[in-house]
């Protein structure tokens, strides 16, 4: 039986990499949209029968970028599990490093849809045999599928990065109560005794304006502000803020997933950060950190 990675249009860099460490063929895919705006995709393939029988793995991110939105992105994703399917492999397993609409999780005002679940049970009924994302906003939504369904961890990539920056006096910070989990998680791959500060932030749930404060001293520290997810920065612009008023040094602006939507990148470098750092699940300038060695660990 052999093996084979189809890599989707937005995962192409990170597609590449997994590939070369698995030592496995690859299939690219050959898109295009039509005058109506309807997406079209096929795999680039002549012989069907490659499929056929054979552990077929689909990579494909879902995020939005400068190329493509994520509505795009999800319907190409569902394109390409829809024609491996047809061909019959013995397993096909899917990766979307990020999962769009992840953030949808929870009902906060009446009328609202759940979305992130509806995305899940989508995916699902396609008829895959394992599902990976990675530091999906929101872990529990992957009990939505019926299958083997795995959130992977990439703070120690993160961290192994981070650590050869030689940081001063580092202080983790998380932007939210929701962050402060992972924040502590990342803490203890950058080092023992790495404390963890926590940043109020209160949302307002119909325009999305932000109020954040913080009362803490962080004079001859180096600061890392740790987030999932990193959109239009507006919360990690904040929080840079907040960091230079209390003292902090150096500042970093960690993202696993850095979108980087509507001048983002600007917004946080000139709130003061000295550096972002994402990984290639998104394909951006600042996808410093691979997850290639993490996803291929779980393909093995």
């Amino acid at each position: 039986m052999g093996k084979y990675l189809i890599i989707g249009p937005s995962s192409q860099l990170l597609g590449m990499r997994i590939a070369k460490l698995l030592n496995i063929e690859t299939i690219t895919t050959e898109t295009k949209k039509f005058p109506d705006g309807e997406n079209y995709l096929r795999l680039n393939i002549d012989d069907e029968s490659i499929i056929e029988g054979n552990d077929i793995i689909i990579i494909q991110t879902t995020g939005a970028s400068t190329k493509e939105n994520q509505n795009a992105r999800i319907m190409e994703l569902f394109m390409m599990i829809s024609a491996a399917k047809r061909m019959n492999p013995q397993n096909l397993t899917v990766v979307v490093p990020y999962l769009a609409y992840g953030r949808q999780d929870k009902i906060f005002r009446p009328g609202e849809t759940r979305f992130a679940s509806v995305i899940v049970k989508m995916i699902d009924s396609l008829g895959i045999d394992k599902f990976y994302t990675v530091d999906v906003h929101a872990p529990d939504i992957l009990n939505d599928f019926s299958i083997p369904a795995k959130n992977l961890d990439p703070m120690s990539e993160i961290a192994n990065y981070v650590k050869v920056l030689n940081l001063n006096n580092a202080i983790v910070i998380a932007p939210d109560k929701g962050g402060v989990a992972r924040s502590e998680q990342f803490a203890a791959h950058l080092g023992e005794n790495i404390p963890v500060k926590l940043f109020s932030k209160e949302r307002d749930v119909r325009t999305g304006e932000i109020e954040m404060y913080a009362d803490i001293d962080l004079s001859g520290h180096d600061v890392i502000i740790s987030d999932d997810i990193i959109a239009t920065g507006g919360t990690m612009a904040n929080a840079i803020k907040i960091s230079k008023k209390c003292g902090a040094n150096k500042i970093l602006a960690v993202g696993t997933h850095a979108l980087l939507l509507e001048n983002a990148a600007y917004r946080i470098l000139n709130a003061g950060a000295d550096e972002i750092i994402g990984t290639d699940s998104i394909d951006t300038p600042v996808s410093k950190v691979s997850l290639a060695k993490l996803i291929a660990k779980q393909l093995e």
